[in-house]
């Protein structure tokens, strides 16, 4: 019973050791290094959504452009550097491996017929 009670509050610190919060925010409410850099190099794209993560100590901002049908996910640190952008899951184009081409198949062979015995 002890091992089942321990293993319970070992589960329950791991979840909120391991705890991150997403909070959507205002375009204006980002660090101004994150609205410059997109300013200046996605040419074409607005803040379609942003969130402000907070993982323990750690905050960084996702950043979510458009221009047109065009969508990236984009990452800055918390004081508004860049650190990566990514072209988000829903929107990947996922392109199909070529259909394997059908093998030719060869004409079957004929087995003889063993006619009955004493015919």
């Amino acid at each position: 019973m002890k091992k089942i009670f321990a293993t319970i509050i070992i589960a329950v610190m791991a979840v909120f050791a391991f705890a991150q919060t997403r909070t959507e925010v205002k375009s204006t409410d980002l660090p101004k290094k994150t609205t410059d850099y997109i300013a200046q190099n996605m040419k074409g794209f607005t803040i379609d959504k942003a969130f402000k993560m907070e993982n323990k100590a750690e905050i960084s901002y996702t950043v979510f452009v458009m221009k047109g049908t065009e969508k990236h996910k984009m990452h800055f640190d918390k004081d508004g550097n860049f650190i990566k952008s990514a072209v988000p899951v829903e929107e990947k184009k996922i392109e199909a491996a070529p259909a394997p081409k059908p093998k030719e198949q060869k004409p079957a062979k004929e087995t003889p017929v063993a006619k009955p015995a004493g015919k």
